[in-house]
Formats: C-alpha cells, sequence, structure tokens
C-alpha cells in the first residue's frame, strides 16, 4: 500500500485565539510569504496576537480532515506543541518548517516543554 503525500503550507492569523477574528490565511506555500504577511499584520487595529502556523493537508483527503497548529504566536515560538500532536510530532517537513521559523525570528522566545 502506498502511503500518501503530506503537504505543509503556512497559515498567518491576525488573531491567534481566534482565527475567526480578524484576517486568517491559509494555503501559504512558502515561509517567506507567511512572514511578509505576518510583518504587515497592523497590530494596533485590534487586540490579537498575531500567529504563523502550519498546516498538514494528506493528498487525497478533504481539507476538513487537515492539522493545523501555531507555531509563532506573539514573542514566543512553541516547539512543545507539535510533540502532542502525532501528525505533527517526528515529521522531518514539520521540524524543518520550525527550525526556519527559529531561525527566521531569533528575538522570539522558544518554548520547548
Amino acid at each position: 500500500m502506498k502511503s500518501k503525500r503530506v503537504i505543509l503550507t503556512y497559515t498567518v492569523a491576525e488573531c491567534g485565539e481566534y482565527h475567526s477574528l480578524g484576517k486568517y490565511y491559509e494555503g501559504i506555500q512558502t515561509l517567506e510569504e507567511a512572514v511578509e504577511l505576518y510583518l504587515q499584520m497592523p497590530t494596533e487595529r485590534m487586540h490579537g496576537i498575531p500567529a504563523i502556523g502550519i498546516n498538514l493537508h494528506v493528498e487525497g483527503t478533504k481539507r476538513i480532515q487537515d492539522s493545523q497548529v501555531d507555531i509563532l504566536s506573539g514573542d514566543e515560538i512553541d516547539v512543545g506543541m507539535i510533540r502532542l500532536l502525532s501528525e505533527f510530532c517526528g515529521n522531518p517537513q514539520v521540524l524543518e518548517a520550525v527550525n526556519a521559523i527559529i531561525k527566521r525570528f531569533p528575538e522570539k522566545e522558544v518554548i520547548d516543554y
């Protein structure tokens, strides 16, 4: 049985706590694009905490079955969160993406529990 390909994309939320509040972008192909959107978020417009997340889609499944988690939220990069989600834990694409986020935002605190 052939395993299905997992496609990693990024999300950017103006309000990480409630994605439905404010602008929410999904299906972003590169971290560079996600960072550009993240940096353009006008923080004075609302009191939400902007976030960059990772979305995993298994080829051939419905989008509603995708797994998404915010990794960068405000001043923190939550590395420990990926250990709690089986789809993310140990996935080489996710680890590469998280490491790229850490490298891109050295001023953010890395939370690893």
